[in-house]
């Protein structure tokens, strides 16, 4: 892949290549492969069964509060499960995605002075400025910058 001057960290690296392809040439030509937790954003399909299944937990503690008032400490017991669930489906909901932890590829982009954080199928999970140490210039980012890979 041959370094292009690039003045800000694309969304998707290398959206022009199969899904097949990309995790493999993403692990073949990143700078360093960072495990961290990250967002994967939610499809549109995945984003409406997480609200339909939000609305479903919603009218199960509704008519749980409504059997409390009789069976307090039974009831208790199961509220508390629901609700902590509830409030993580609308955590990820706000947040598009859920965190997850995986592999992820470094890309260092020299001329914005940023880095990259790019998931399996190439899409951008996280980007900042460049640390001092990350100025150093890596062999993958001279092979890069020449267009001399092989």
């Amino acid at each position: 892949m041959a370094k292009e001057k690039v003045q800000s960290v694309p969304d998707v690296m290398l959206a022009d290549t199969p899904m097949e392809e990309r995790e493999q040439i993403l692990r073949d030509s990143c700078d360093q492969i960072v495990e961290k937790f990250y967002t994967r954003k939610f499809g549109e399909d995945e984003k409406n069964e997480k609200r339909a299944e939000a609305c479903n937990v919603a009218i199960q503690i509704g008519e749980l509060n409504e059997e409390l008032k009789n069976f307090t400490a039974d009831i208790k017991g199961k509220l508390k499960p629901l609700q902590e669930r509830q409030a993580a489906i609308l955590d990820e909901v706000k947040a598009g995605g859920e965190q997850i932890k995986g592999d992820t590829f470094k890309f260092v982009f020299e001329e914005a002075g940023k880095v990259g954080f790019y998931d399996t199928n190439g899409h951008l999970v996280e980007s900042r400025d460049m640390t001092r140490e990350e100025r150093q210039r890596t062999v993958f980012q001279a092979i890069r910058g020449t267009g001399t890979e092989g």
